[in-house]
């Protein structure tokens, strides 16, 4: 509410505003809205809707205006069955984890019990030490326990349970890395696969191509012009670097016999490894659909709503939402394919930068982890007020199985302290 305030007063003072953004208490503030879409990436780039609050929310085309006025809204996923602590059988109790004694920057020496195996979610207003808490004092500390690199944890007095813990790890919105080499579809080790398909292909076995014939960060199937960049690197004296298409390949990144190797598809669709790395992840899994091993890295992606890129889409290119997203269909291959299990997860505010849509796709993610690592994590949740908590956040704190609020008080020295009277446990 402080920020739509700010925003209508320099509205008031004669100023325009124009504001990305996914909120529904700002969109329902804003004087006119612009609705883009449909979908995502190549199935966006429409304007869906335009008017005011009301008129897109009457948009039946609308899937901004279908979750504002409530013809559409993020479904709670079943129920999980976990054993929770209290059982009498200590055997199946999943236990905890507690970090006693926080005191680093605004904390007031408070003693967290956090719940394994439960989607548990760390809420409230800003600047209320949830930060704090998970990301100076809590993750350090679990790194320094583990032997691993890190800096010094926040100043708490100690930590139980964290010998149940086999890593953590945190996701967050950083950018994964620089190189325009690294792609979705390398990064959940998709890119692997479909090499090895290639080359076992019968005139990739005449020719004698091996998986690293199609790879084109090294080997010889890719276009030495340009070393497989797909682009040439143009250094100018007094000017900004330029980027120029290469001119032998054209961008394919591969030599042109190696390009002549198809891979068979459905309804007698062929494609070369440049034509793969230009589908969709949609594109793919249907082209793959025989492929089992394919399809297990390349549906976490589609589980996180990230179905709309390429496989072969430069990772530095990705929104921070994007990448976050990416980092969690990482962990869902890898869990799929290894099976490890007591890993802790720590999110930071997943949900940023999402649309309901793709929220509302997200929701399956935590549980998927559940699954398949046996612990899910930590996700933190900047709630605000209590009324954007529960219009904004709702996915989370539904789907949560235990809610730690932090204070009622509106951050800095007065925050720092749990608020219990709103801990929620919804272990079924």
């Amino acid at each position: 509410q402080r920020v739509i305030g700010v925003m209508h007063r320099l509205r008031d003072a004669g100023n325009s505003l124009l504001v990305v953004e996914h909120d529904p208490q700002i969109m329902l503030q804003a004087d006119r809205l612009l609705d883009m879409g449909p979908g995502a990436g190549e199935y966006g780039g429409n304007i869906v809707a335009w008017g005011t609050p009301s008129a897109v929310c009457a948009a039946t085309e609308s899937l901004t205006g279908a979750y504002l006025n409530g013809r559409r809204r993020v479904e709670l996923p079943p129920p999980r069955i976990v054993t929770t602590g209290k059982s009498a059988d200590h055997k199946s109790s999943t236990g905890s984890l507690e970090l006693l004694g926080a005191t680093q920057h605004n904390l007031k020496n408070i003693d967290v019990r956090f719940p394994l195996q439960r989607l548990v979610c760390v809420t409230g207003v800003s600047g209320s030490g949830k930060s704090t808490l998970i990301q100076d004092v809590l993750h350090p500390a679990l790194l320094k326990h583990l032997g691993r690199p890190t800096e010094a944890p926040g100043a708490h007095a100690g930590m139980r349970g964290a010998e149940r813990i086999s890593d953590v790890v945190f996701v967050d919105q950083t950018p994964i890395g620089r190189t325009a080499r690294s792609n979705p579809a390398s990064y959940v080790g998709a890119f692997d696969v479909v090499r090895e398909r290639f080359a076992k292909l019968a005139e990739s076995r005449e020719r004698g191509y091996t998986a690293g014939t199609f790879s084109f960060n090294s080997g010889t199937g890719r276009c030495p012009s340009c070393t497989g960049s797909g682009f040439e690197h143009v250094e100018m004296q007094f000017l900004s670097d330029v980027y120029l298409r290469c001119g032998d390949c054209n961008g394919s990144r591969y030599r042109s016999e190696t390009l002549e190797v198809k891979h068979p598809g459905p309804n007698g669709r062929s494609a070369s490894i440049a034509d793969v790395l230009e589908m969709t992840v949609t594109e793919a899994l249907v082209f793959f659909a025989d492929v089992p091993e394919l399809a297990a890295r390349l549906a976490p992606l589609a589980d996180v709503g990230l179905d709309y890129l390429r496989l072969g889409q430069p990772v530095p290119t990705l929104s921070g939402g994007e990448a976050q997203r990416l980092k969690l269909a990482g962990h869902l291959a890898d869990s799929a394919e290894s099976g490890s299990s007591g890993k802790l997860f720590l999110f930071d505010e997943p949900t940023t930068g999402l649309h309901f849509e793709a929220q509302h796709r997200r929701r399956y993610s935590p549980q998927r982890l559940h699954r398949r690592d046996g612990r899910f994590g930590l996700r933190k949740v900047d709630a605000g007020l209590r009324h954007h908590f529960q219009r904004r956040s709702a996915t989370l704190s539904r789907v949560a199985e235990c809610l730690c609020a932090s204070v009622r008080a509106a951050g800095s020295t007065p925050g720092g302290r749990l608020d219990t009277r709103d801990s929620t446990d919804r272990s079924h």
